[in-house]
């Protein structure tokens, strides 16, 4: 389809002083094969606007909106779901055959990670035997570290599981991490398999290859084709029928 960029708006929202009703404006952009919708919730001409701005896609599931002529439930529903899937679709982090084996639904699953740091006994062994060859190594003697010095030494001051437990020999001698300041990490910490290597998680999706082309997840943006049909039913939404203060989103 040709490119084309309009600005809609289904309705109004109790957003403004008083709850008063404001316009919801949103712009639909398709340029060069790529198709970008933003919006804005009460917009004043100063540049300021009574809601929120941007990807402000959850204002459409308001149940105050008031609808504008033209619309419906249901197709405010569909610009919703047409938003949701299709926006920045030349920004993806899946190739086709990953996208038909459902990993970008996957992407979005939530896991918790645990995080542990080294027990003061195990620090300081850790030390001494780090110390043990630095002195060996001054003293220009050869040094043979120990079973015991070699364990302690490759010991990491800080590890992160997937499991609530530290797995054989390593749990006796980590304890679980305390947050450093208000609003860290501390313990536990929640992501999505989108953003976790195979290495820090067994189903974490981020430069997992694809069994098909080779293409690892995440390692670049790759360009969905936005469907015509979409295209079309996007370009036929009724025009604002209250002029935007910004102008054209």
């Amino acid at each position: 389809m040709k490119n084309f960029r309009t600005t809609i708006m289904p309705g109004k929202l109790p957003h403004g002083r008083n709850g008063a009703l404001v316009p919801a404006h949103f712009g639909i952009t398709f340029t060069d094969g790529k198709l970008s919708i933003s919006g804005v919730i009460g917009a004043k001409s100063n540049g300021n606007c009574w809601g929120g701005a941007g990807q402000c896609i959850d204002a459409l599931k308001d149940s105050g909106l008031v609808l504008a002529a033209g619309w419906t439930a249901e197709t405010v529903a569909r610009f919703v779901e047409v938003w949701e899937r299709w926006h920045l679709n030349d920004m993806r982090p899946t190739c086709e055959h990953q996208r038909a084996e459902g990993w970008r639904e996957k992407a979005g699953e939530k896991v918790t990670l645990y995080h542990w740091t080294i027990n003061t006994d195990a620090s300081k062994q850790k030390r001494a035997a780090e110390r043990a060859a630095t002195d060996a190594l001054k003293a220009g003697e050869t040094f043979t570290p120990t079973p015991e010095q070699v364990f302690f030494a490759g010991l990491e001051y800080g590890i992160t599981t997937h499991t609530d437990t530290i797995p054989g020999e390593l749990a006796a001698h980590y304890a679980p991490q305390k947050s450093l300041y208000p609003g860290g990490k501390g313990h536990t910490e929640i992501k999505t398999l989108g953003w976790l290597k195979p290495s820090e998680h067994p189903e974490g999706l981020l430069c997992r290859p694809c069994p098909v082309c080779g293409y690892q997840y995440g390692s670049a943006w790759l360009r969905e084709e936005v469907p015509e049909d979409v295209l079309e039913w996007l370009y036929a939404l009724p025009a604002a029928a209250v002029p935007c203060a910004w102008g054209r989103l």
